[in-house]
């Protein structure tokens, strides 16, 4: 049995949030519900004291463990949440490589009033094919996301 593509894209815009297979081309396709925690808002504090609002080399940004400190690395944490508007990258750059992802990013005045603990933003942001679809939930607080950690339960059960 054939369907038509746009029958193709209801029947899976029917179950995108809990995850299928695309009928036409076998890919997993699945809505992430991704909550603003701990980390995301550790990684906004530690652009804040290095850069203000600045452009930062965010691989490179110190995060304060107790008395020892470590970089940001490459956690995939790490940008998300450009979903919020909390950050953004520096635009029309490339590496050798043709990729746009060159690690320099900075607070939005936005995520400088969230960090300041001026303004709040919605929980989740919904994330397709690092897209972001829409944000939903409660409004947070950056005292609120230090106080949620990371959940991979929570996110694969769109919790």
């Amino acid at each position: 049995m054939t369907q038509t593509l746009d029958a193709a894209r209801d029947w899976l815009r029917d179950r995108v949030d809990d995850g299928e297979e695309c009928p036409c081309c076998r890919q997993f396709a699945k809505v992430y519900k991704r909550k603003l925690n701990a980390g995301m808002a550790r990684v906004l504090i530690a652009m804040y004291r290095k850069a203000g609002t600045d452009w930062t080399y965010l691989p490179h940004v110190d995060l304060k463990d107790g008395e020892k400190r470590r970089t940001v690395g490459h956690s995939g944490e790490m940008c998300m949440t450009r979903y919020w508007g909390l950050i953004e990258a520096y635009p029309d750059t490339k590496r050798e490589d043709g990729s746009s992802r060159v690690g320099w990013w900075r607070l939005t005045p936005l995520g400088v009033e969230f960090v300041l603990g001026r303004t709040q933003v919605p929980k989740y942001a919904r994330v397709y094919s690092s897209r972001c679809l829409g944000l939903t939930g409660d409004p947070v607080s950056i005292t609120d996301a230090l106080g949620t950690k990371f959940n991979y339960a929570d996110l694969m059960a769109g919790v």
